[in-house]
Parts: C-alpha cells; structure tokens; sequence
C-alpha cells in the first residue's frame, strides 16, 4: 500500500532557523512514513535576497532533520525554482520541482504553489498564458518582478499607504478569489485536482464535473501550515484537511 501523501505550503522561515510547526510536521511525517511536500514558499529567499542563503541555517536544519528522507519541494513566489534547484544541490533527497503531478487510484493531482494564477489578464485575450508568463518571471527575474508586483498590488504584503482596513482586506479577498478561479478552471479543464497554497487561506475547496474528463475535479488550498494547516492525499484517494497541531486535529472530507 502507498503511503499517504502530506501537502503544506507557505512556512515563510527566515534564514536563521526553521519555525517549530514545520520541525513537528517533518518528524510526524517522518514517523508515520508519509509521503512529504512542501508547496512553496518555504523560505523568504524574496524578500531577503539571494545573497542571505548560503549556507543559512534553516536550510540546514531542514536538511539535516530530513537525513536521506525524501521530499519533494514544489517551487512558489518566494522561493523561485532556479535558486532552490542551486541552494539544495548539496542534498539528492530533497527533489525541487516547478509543479509536481501524481496519481492515485486513477485520480490524477496537481500540486502548486498557485502564484502562478495570481493575475488575470484575460481583458489582453492571455489568460490561459498568464500563468507562464508569471511563473518565468519568477524564474528569470525574481527580484524585478517581486517589486513590481508589489508595486501593481499583487502580494499581500501589507496596506498600500493611506488605505484603509476595509479597502485592504477587499483587495486581498479579491486577489484570493483570482488565484482559486484560475486553479479551479484549470482542475476543471484538465481532469485533475489541483491542490495549492500561496493564499494563506485554510481549508478551502471547489469541487466540480470535469467536462473532459467526466469526474469530479477539485481545487483544494492546504492553507498555512504555521497557522495550524495541511492535506493529505489517502492512499485511497480521498483528501483531508488536517491540523499542524496533531492534539487538535480537525479533518473534513471533501465528496
């Protein structure tokens, strides 16, 4: 029997050490022989700069807390995939990929960090582009386009000046429902449950009949593993929300 699968996203550690939810979640899953994936963003390469990463010691601890354990680290907007290919050379049990596919039992998932859906340009006829286009921004620019999105209002990094409350959190809602739409269509299209993080938002699933493909296909965000959430894939198929905090666990069975 396949082990089941655990999907967390979204740990933002600093160079200096890893957060103490991410320590319990790897032992965990470690423990209980789990299949482990971390679904961007990581660790803050953007905004600390690349040059804050050699040799940093979160890196290290994750590394040596892993020994030879696999795990598979999906690429997000903090993180970008080219300078975590170079910063976990040194360790052949950590696979970095740009997204990862699997399957099972015949259902097929996509696993993302959803960055990629964070901008929807379909007024310029490119929405079925724009997710290329933004995932090789981060890959070729990371720095340039960091600052620009956070200049156009993409990144939920804080209120512009003299916004208000009210008119932040609208933003963030709206820029949260233009990355679960882009992943549901996706999902939809491609027979396949796509399962995201990068909007910090817990336990989140859309669930629909795949036209193509003829069988429900989800769209399912893991949340924040630092703010008490993640997924796991049964070896049976089914998913589950679970809580970080293992004497807290809360599940809920998407259909």
């Amino acid at each position: 029997m396949e082990p089941a699968i655990w999907v967390s996203s979204d740990w933002h550690c600093d160079p200096g050490e890893l957060k103490k939810a991410v320590v319990d979640w790897i032992t965990q899953g470690k423990a209980g022989n789990y299949q482990l994936v971390g679904d961007g963003d990581l660790f803050n390469i953007l905004p600390w700069g690349r040059e804050k990463w050699d040799g940093a010691a979160s890196i290290e601890e994750l590394a040596k807390l892993l020994g030879d354990y696999p795990f598979d680290y999906v690429a997000g907007n903090h993180d970008p995939y080219r300078i975590m290919k170079d910063l976990m050379a040194p360790y052949p049990n950590i696979r970095v990929h740009r997204r990862l596919r699997l399957e099972r039992e015949g259902r097929k998932y996509l696993l993302v960090h959803g960055h990629r859906w964070a901008v929807d340009w379909g007024f310029l006829g490119l929405r079925r582009i724009a997710p290329w286009i933004v995932e090789t921004m981060v890959d070729i620019a990371p720095g340039w386009w960091y600052r620009f999105c956070r200049w156009r209002g993409w990144l939920a990094t804080g209120p512009a000046a003299g916004s208000s409350t009210g008119k932040e959190k609208e933003r963030i809602t709206n820029l949260t429902r233009v990355i679960w739409a882009g992943a549901t269509n996706h999902a939809l299209r491609k027979g396949c449950c796509v399962i995201l993080g990068h909007t910090h938002t817990s336990a989140r699933c859309e669930q629909g009949i795949s036209k193509e493909c003829g069988f429900p296909a989800y769209m399912v965000d893991d949340g924040d593993l630092p703010d008490g959430t993640y997924v796991e894939i049964r070896h049976d198929a089914r998913l589950k929300f679970l809580g970080s905090r293992r004497h807290d666990l809360q599940s809920i069975e998407p259909g």
